[in-house]
């Protein structure tokens, strides 16, 4: 665990940002950032309550926020925080998935409250104002990311497609070829692969991607096989059902699994009712 040797007082540092700023102009960075409440407001809808047009809005955003970086910059609780910074990224391997590196501040920093959106989102707002790491923006497969390093960056995104479209669904495997390939650290892989949205833990702890079937079994077909393929034994119809039932809200009669045993090509008869993988 990366030390921070220095109290954060994260809330502190927000005001002297904005103290100077119009009240305009600091309601809508504190709106669009989400520096009250874990809302953010869109560049519309704060248009729609002064009476501007979304460019306007923005255009306000990008002055105050290059007026607050200009002001701020020299300060010397503001060198400390991006020291602070720094220190941190470099301790991960340059790269952080942005709640995760807030739940970290938080607790080092002693942030009385802990960990909440709000205070990562001042985090992301300071570092944003003062253009010092890269932050990149949630997407609908990634969430937020600090870096302070772009190679880095796209290596990560390079693991995370390497895993995602791998023909072999294993991630132990994926892991290990990706370890020899770039040799690094298990913990620095782990931690780029992080950012991505489409990873998950399946209903017998495997880690992989959303679409395997192991991660994530949609149907009662690909519910029974996994059920099969976490048993090495042959198993009764009515046994597999009372796995399959445990994996979702939704409960299936013995009939119903035992059918889709019957018509899928995946499943072999090993006895009377009882079923093994066909492989």
């Amino acid at each position: 665990m990366i030390e921070i040797a220095v109290k954060l007082d994260i809330d502190e540092l927000i005001r002297k940002a904005l103290q100077a700023e119009d009240k305009r102009a600091r309601d809508i960075l504190v709106r669009r950032f989400g520096l009250k409440t874990p809302e953010k407001y869109t560049l519309a809808s704060l248009g729609d309550e002064y009476g501007l047009t979304r460019e306007r809005v923005r255009q306000i955003e990008a002055a105050t926020l290059k007026s607050v970086r200009n002001r701020i910059i020299e300060e010397e609780e503001v060198i400390a925080f991006l020291k602070l910074v720094e220190n941190y990224l470099e301790g991960v391997a340059n790269l952080r998935r942005s709640d995760l590196l807030a739940r970290d501040f938080a607790m080092l920093s002693g942030y009385e409250d802990g960990y909440h959106t709000v205070f990562e989102n001042k985090l992301v707002f300071l570092a944003k104002a003062l253009g010092n790491p890269y932050i990149v923006d949630e997407t609908q497969d990634m969430y937020t990311v600090w870096h302070n390093d772009k190679e880095v960056h796209g290596k990560a995104k390079d693991f995370v497609d390497s895993l995602i479209n791998s023909e072999k669904h294993d991630f132990d495997h994926v892991l290990r070829q990706i370890i020899k390939e770039h040799e690094l650290p298990e913990s620095t892989i782990l931690n780029y692969l992080s950012i991505s949205k489409n990873f998950g833990i399946g209903p017998y702890g495997h880690l992989g991607a959303d679409h395997w079937v192991h991660i994530n079994p949609k149907t009662v077909k690909d519910m029974a096989y996994l059920v099969l393929l976490q048993n090495s034994d042959p198993m009764h119809f009515r046994e597999i059902a009372e796995e399959v039932n445990k994996m979702s809200d939704k409960k299936r009669a013995h009939a119903t699994v035992h059918n889709e045993l019957i018509r899928d090509d995946r499943f072999k008869l090993f006895g009377r009712g009882t079923y093994s993988l066909n492989e």
